[in-house]
């Protein structure tokens, strides 16, 4: 059974294009993200280019939702290879633009402590 790849945050860029990667090399990707069309559009590419996928939409906000999503991928998928944490919200605003909706959605992505 081929271990896992898992990309927490698999958008349109680098997060799509780091799960294309791993599964070029033989791992199978499992992108995540909120919106569950552009994740199912990602993995028919890779399943497409020969590699393997499953998309597991996942609310990285959601301690909870991260700890079932592991657990899925482990026991539905393989052991965990390679993971990527790449949430984000990328908003290029003046602080004058900025609405109270985006504000919120930058405040709640989780950040990574860094060592």
């Amino acid at each position: 059974m081929p271990g896992a790849a898992v990309i927490m945050g698999a958008g349109d860029a680098l997060g799509g294009a780091i799960a294309r990667r791993f599964a070029r090399e033989g791992l199978v990707a499992v992108p995540s993200r909120r919106k569950i069309l552009p994740l199912g559009e990602l993995v028919a590419e890779i399943e497409a280019d020969g590699g393997q996928a499953e998309g597991i939409p996942c609310d990285a906000r959601d301690e909870e939702a991260v700890i079932e999503w592991f657990d899925r991928v482990e026991d539905e998928i393989g052991p965990v290879e390679a993971f990527v944490f790449n949430t984000g919200a990328q908003h290029r605003l003046s602080i004058l633009d900025t609405t109270s909706k985006v504000y919120r959605q930058v405040w709640e992505t989780p950040r990574l402590p860094v060592s």
